[in-house]
């Protein structure tokens, strides 16, 4: 089981940093595996599983069905929460100390990385291999927090101090502000729940203190290792980057009031900033950034306000319930509920200054921990109908649902591999193969637009080669598809713009140029900063 456990963490590492749907899928086949053999420990619904069931179900429809643009994102993500809390609530006493230990042992290995980048490698901000240091060390406080709120609730071990401090010790070599945020809310957590089970010391509260201490300080000194990469950020600089989140958090308000009630669809605030620069003076003209750095602000714009309540009953109703819940737990229940609900509750505050509620690996933590809390509070449950789980017409409605969501979720995978099989025949110089596996990827998933615009690129390039007809007619097409799909998205329709401009000898349907100046109006409002947009209007005015 641990193997397995392992394999679902590092992929979701792995999908945190690249941008591909496979190692989300590899990491949620590996977590339904390592749970798949365990016994149901429930046949009712708890609080905290409906607050995971309505967030899940909420973002998967959005992307789906209601969202102005379809990503995969939307069904990986969630996934990866349902998987992470049922598995963890399906596990005994000892498949959770196997598991608690496999994503600690990660932990450690992530912060040894960590401290090695502000060493020897001289950068100025450890991530590991993650895209930024504040997920990296939104990923550590959620091994770190249970780890300094086990000591707290009056559990020392060597072992346990040692590790501790290698993971604060990473944290600081992030140098995250909303990462130290999160680790003051989770000690703070941790010592509230502490106290309401009658369980503090404040000798205990001392030791963490002295464990983080004892990690600032190893960080520090490794800091000062001659010739860093980069200079650590001044707090001038530290300054701007919080003005600069002020205008993230004004554009996103902006943006949700145009759709107060749908939204503008799930991870779509990157086009939002695309259209919106003038508005984010501090990012300039080519920066760029899929998060509003508040998750709470994002889900409210891309969700609507069902799905802002849905985040809000994830975050924040998981310590409410150990709030109330912790006192009348069994003296051996009471440490892990407290780490469990102090890791939520750090990781609920962080979600005011950055995005841990969109990064795969920081999910599929946060839904492990949230089953181990609601394991370890055995809330009282609803059955919904009596035996349930035995009668005919449940099996066969499971059996249908489990079909039609693989159904859903295989489809994207394979589209990525089709496209990527054909990309790499198209390198190779063989135009049958590539057209085939691109054409099939268009096919398999067409409501993602990046598909249509790796087939428009690569019929655009045997137009230009061959002059041959058919190619810019597909060409055309497959741009034309491409922003159908997402009509947010500007590269596509850049490539309709391009094609009807040079190819206009070979087109069946040759757009005019009253046609030409309305679709670069429309690219000038999606991104008028863009650079080829600027280039495409520069052309045209020549072609006049």
């Amino acid at each position: 089981m641990a193997p397995l456990v392992f394999v679902a963490l590092a992929f979701a590492c792995a999908a945190s940093r690249l941008g591909y749907v496979t190692p989300w899928a590899v990491s949620a086949l590996a977590l339904a595996a390592a749970g798949g053999t365990r016994p149901v420990s429930s046949n009712a619904l708890s609080w905290l599983s409906l607050a995971v069931l309505g967030y899940a179900l909420l973002v998967a429809s959005h992307a789906l069905f209601i969202g102005t643009a379809y990503t995969p994102a939307g069904l990986y993500l969630p996934l990866l929460l349902a998987l992470g809390f049922i598995v963890a609530r399906r596990f005994d006493d000892r498949g959770l100390r196997t598991a608690a230990i496999t994503a600690i042992g990660l932990g450690a290995l992530l912060g040894t990385w960590g401290l090695v980048q502000i060493g020897p490698t001289g950068m100025a901000r450890a991530q590991a291999i993650f895209e930024t240091p504040a997920t990296y060390a939104a990923v550590l406080n959620l091994l770190l927090v249970p780890v300094l709120a086990l000591g707290i609730a009056a559990r020392r071990r060597a072992a346990m101090l040692a590790v501790g401090g290698l993971l604060a010790a990473g944290l600081f070599a992030a140098d995250s502000r909303g990462g130290l945020i999160a680790l003051a809310a989770g000690m703070g957590a941790a010592t509230i729940f502490s106290i309401r089970a009658n369980r503090f010391r404040w000798r205990n509260l001392g030791l963490a203190l002295a464990m983080l201490a004892t990690g600032w300080a190893v960080a520090t000194a490794l800091r000062a290792w001659p010739s860093p990469e980069l200079p650590v950020p001044t707090g001038e600089a530290r300054a701007e980057s919080s003005l600069s989140r002020l205008e993230l958090y004004s554009l996103s308000w902006n943006a949700w009031r145009e759709r107060p009630l749908a939204g503008t669809g799930y991870l779509t605030f990157r086009h939002t900033l695309e259209q919106g620069r003038a508005q984010v003076p501090s990012y300039g003209e080519a920066n760029e950034t899929w998060f509003v750095h508040n998750d709470y602000m994002q889900t409210l714009q891309e969700l609507g306000p069902l799905g802002l309540v849905a985040l809000l009953a994830l975050a924040w109703l998981p310590a409410l319930v150990a709030y109330r819940r912790i006192p009348a737990l069994r003296a051996d229940q009471q440490p892990a509920a407290i780490a469990a609900a102090s890791a939520l509750t750090a990781m609920a505050c962080h979600a005011l200054v950055d995005f841990p509620f969109y990064i795969p690996v920081c999910l599929l933590l946060y839904g492990a921990l949230l089953g181990l809390l609601d394991r370890q509070l055995d809330a009282r449950r609803v059955a919904l109908v009596p035996g349930w789980k035995s009668q005919p017409w449940y099996r066969a409605a499971r059996t249908g649902a489990v079909l039609v969501a693989a159904l859903i979720l295989l489809r994207p995978v394979v589209a990525e591999a089709a496209a990527e099989w054909g990309l790499r025949k198209s390198v190779a110089g063989d135009g049958h193969g590539a057209a085939f596996w691109l054409g099939a990827a268009r096919r398999i998933e067409p409501a993602d637009w990046r598909y249509h615009w790796y087939a428009g690129q690569f019929w655009d390039a045997q137009a230009m080669g061959s002059s041959r007809r058919e190619a810019a007619n597909l060409a055309a097409d497959a741009f034309t598809a491409g922003f159908d799909a997402n009509p947010l998205e500007v590269r596509n329709l850049l490539g309709m713009i391009s094609v009807h401009r040079r190819h206009r000898a070979l087109l069946d349907s040759p757009a005019d140029r009253g046609t030409l100046q309305a679709w670069l109006a429309r690219a000038e409002v999606l991104a008028p900063f863009n650079r080829e947009v600027r280039g495409e209007r520069a052309l045209l005015e020549i072609a006049k």
